[in-house]
């Protein structure tokens, strides 16, 4: 038969589990950008270059995460985008977590997508529009010298 004390750390077990992490990171590599979600503060960052060698999995870990942080999200989210780079399995995903965005803001809360590109990146700058015209997130362009 299980001690209180057991069902209590089974119950608090369970709870942490169901929770997102406050906070996620992944480091930037060669091929894979930086990522860091931060749930106390709504932001969302993604610096770097995407084209993972597999980047159904590499993502898989981001996608878990924004899930839960979108059943309870702050009512204003923040994504800044520091990419120069993108592949087309990246893209894919990219998309998937503006439409994960996407229905968030639906329900009222504000998502603004901060999208940071070079100065003569009109490719890059052009790939933020594209997502821009898909969604009815709240798109910031910036023009940078150097994204990271």
């Amino acid at each position: 038969m299980p001690s209180a004390l057991n069902n209590g750390m089974h119950f608090w077990l369970e709870a942490m589990h169901a929770m997102p992490a406050k906070r996620f990171h992944i480091d930037r590599t060669e091929h894979s950008p930086e990522i860091d979600l931060d749930l106390d503060n709504g932001v969302m960052e993604f610096v770097g270059r995407s084209l993972p060698n597999n980047s159904e999995q590499f993502y898989s870990r981001v996608y878990r995460w924004i899930e839960e942080y979108l059943e309870q999200p702050k009512e204003e989210t923040t994504v800044n985008m520091r990419l120069d780079y993108l592949d087309t399995s990246s893209s894919k995903h990219l998309y998937n977590i503006f439409q994960k965005l996407d229905a968030v803001n639906e329900r009222g809360q504000h998502v603004r997508v901060n999208w940071h590109f070079e100065t003569g990146d009109e490719e890059m700058a052009e790939t933020g529009k594209d997502y821009e015209s898909l969604f009815r997130l709240d798109f910031n362009f910036v023009e940078v010298q150097e994204l990271f």
